[in-house]
């Protein structure tokens, strides 16, 4: 009776979507090259293999590699397999496993052969049914994805816990289960893949106070669209057109900053790149909607309203944007500020990208750091001016001045020195119990660096930054005498710099 009641339902529900599944198929061709259908052997009744077909998600050059379970956001996902993973539509090919008979409407889920030794002792009565696409832990675990802990072996913790679990509830059923009991858990099956396609509680949590806040600002930038085009409150011959736009455009511009990434990044992170986002899709969104209420609501609509409308919201949008990123900043200043004696003043020199990126690295990443501002040799382009959000406060010429004004402990070069300059430095840096760091010379980053003073990336590994020795001899002969003391035991004096050995700051 199961048998013939499988049969059937697959052949109609073949047919039915049939212009889905080609649909499907000619947008992965289009997606990534490779098979449209992807072919996997899996665990059937008995124990025995056989051939599973579903849609392909990820890239066909993948191959195997990666875990063999799928998280959320899944790097190797093609664009359109995270859809197909979160509607569940990659699953419609399985039509043919079950005309085939490899496989029910509702039974297990098949795991793949390198599970096979987790079913012993009492699991292995998993086997007993024939799998299928919809069942109980079809249900129970619709997001599985979301499931697996960032800090773990996906494929070790879905062995470890979710299989197990999986298997006994899978058991529990299927040894008492019944043709309407199926047929309620395909009904439920498909209603949980509908609903379950969004992440609604992450989307909520994270989504939820951006889009309130935009849908005001829309509205708000209507009603003062229409206040400053008319003067006051629009006319009776307006008034429709008015209060019609307070739910029409919200409804139009707001989805359209959606799909155009404008709640990708969080507000903390909020930067020009992103105020160009929510400029280009409000001026999208809110032609869009002018459009729709011209040729469907009112003809009579004021294009008048429409660079005003745009403006304001706009400007309403990134100002609670620029506030909140404002907050988040002032509040890690005042933690280094609470951090008091513990706190570590560094002045970084380079104001180069790379020095603006050590900055934002040091000042976001570690609470103790307060970062004085930038050193720069460029007067010319540099001198007087705010680099990422910080005072370049002169050369090295300027050091003793700054040093007296604002006393600071590290200097963080993002360049690598010549000889002459090193030996300077350090020995300004002994001389006033300041620590140099050459970035580039630390040995993380001495491999990434391009060859800055003709010297290799094995080179930078034994003091690329740096020079030996005899270079130190190129400074003054307080510094070749701090060098041969470093090269005695291994290090500098206190705040020192030693060539070939790089300390990382202490807190």
């Amino acid at each position: 009776m199961k048998r013939l009641f499988d049969i059937t339902l697959a052949l109609i529900g073949g047919l039915i979507a049939l212009p889905l599944m080609a649909l499907i198929a000619v947008a992965i061709k289009l997606d990534s090259p490779g098979r449209a259908v992807f072919a996997q052997t899996r665990i059937g009744k008995g124990g025995q293999p056989f051939t599973i077909y579903k849609f392909r998600k990820f890239p066909h050059r993948m191959g195997n590699r990666g875990a063999n379970v799928t998280v959320m956001n899944d790097a190797r996902m093609t664009r359109l397999g995270r859809f197909l993973e979160r509607s569940k539509l990659d699953e419609l090919p399985q039509l043919w496993n079950i005309l085939k008979g490899d496989m029910s409407f509702v039974g297990p889920r098949p795991e793949i052969l390198r599970f096979a030794d987790a079913f012993t002792g009492d699991l292995a009565c998993v086997h007993d049914f024939l799998p299928g696409i919809f069942g109980p832990n079809q249900v129970a675990f619709r997001n599985e994805a979301l499931l697996y802990p960032p800090d773990c072996d996906p494929e070790q913790f879905y062995r470890d816990n979710l299989l197990p679990k999986k298997a006994r509830a899978d058991i529990a059923y299927f040894s008492q289960n019944s043709l309407l009991s199926d047929i309620g858990w395909i009904f439920k099956g498909v209603f949980h893949s509908l609903i379950g396609a969004v992440a609604w509680r992450a989307h909520a949590r994270t989504l939820l106070p951006p889009l309130s806040l935009d849908v005001a600002m829309v509205m708000l930038a209507w009603s003062l669209a229409n206040f400053a085009r008319f003067e006051g409150l629009p006319n009776s011959r307006h008034w429709a057109v008015f209060v019609d736009g307070l739910w029409l455009m919200p409804l139009v511009v707001v989805p359209v900053l959606l799909l155009g990434g404008v709640y990708r990044a969080p507000a903390r992170h909020f930067g020009f790149g992103e105020a160009v986002r929510i400029a280009y899709a409000n001026g999208v969104g809110w032609v869009f909607a002018f459009v729709i209420m011209m040729g469907l609501v009112h003809r009579s609509l004021s294009l008048g309203l429409v660079p005003i409308a745009v403006v304001l919201s706009v400007a309403f949008m990134i100002l609670p944007r620029v506030l909140a990123r404002r907050r988040y900043y002032r509040n890690g200043a005042q933690a280094a500020a609470a951090a008091g004696s513990d706190a570590v003043p560094v002045l970084i020199y380079g104001a180069s990208p790379r020095g603006v990126a050590l900055a934002s690295l040091l000042g976001d990443g570690f609470d103790r750091v307060q970062l004085r501002g930038f050193l720069d040799d460029d007067d010319e382009r540099y001198r007087g001016k705010r680099v990422g959000g910080l005072p370049v406060l002169g050369s090295e010429r300027d050091l003793e001045s700054i040093f007296a004004a604002q006393p600071f402990s590290e200097i963080w070069l993002s360049f690598t020195p010549n000889s002459i300059k090193q030996a300077r430095l350090r020995y300004w840096c002994q001389q006033h119990g300041v620590r140099l760091q050459v970035l580039p010379a630390i040995a993380p980053f001495a491999q990434l660096v391009d060859d800055e003073l003709g010297v290799g990336a094995g080179a930078a590994g034994a003091g690329a930054a740096g020079v030996g020795a005899g270079a130190a001899g190129a400074g003054a002969a307080a510094s070749a005498s701090a060098s041969a003391s470093a090269g005695r035991d291994g290090s500098a004096a206190r705040g020192g710099w030693a060539v070939g050995q790089y300390r990382a700051p202490e807190w």
